[in-house]
């Protein structure tokens, strides 16, 4: 994952990640963020990034978590 994390921001700005599909290593550009949403249960707190994004084609709708405390981001395809 590249994420820019700007001095005074509440979150970090996804803008790449690569991903394995198939074998094949592809890079995926974080182009539209629709929604940002700040979680928090059992001491662990993350952000949702709801995106979408157009890759070879076609639209991918997805999920991108970052657990704020380990600084660990995650991917959740719908």
């Amino acid at each position: 994952m590249l994420a820019i994390f700007d001095i005074g921001a509440m979150s970090p700005r996804p803008i790449r990640f690569k991903v394995l599909e198939r074998g094949i290593k592809t890079t995926v550009r974080v182009t539209d963020i629709r929604r940002i949403e700040w979680l928090g249960a059992g001491g662990v707190t993350r952000i949702e990034y709801d995106c979408v994004t157009v890759n070879n084609g076609r639209q991918l709708n997805y999920k991108l978590l970052y657990f704020y405390n380990e600084c660990k981001w995650e991917l959740e395809v719908s």
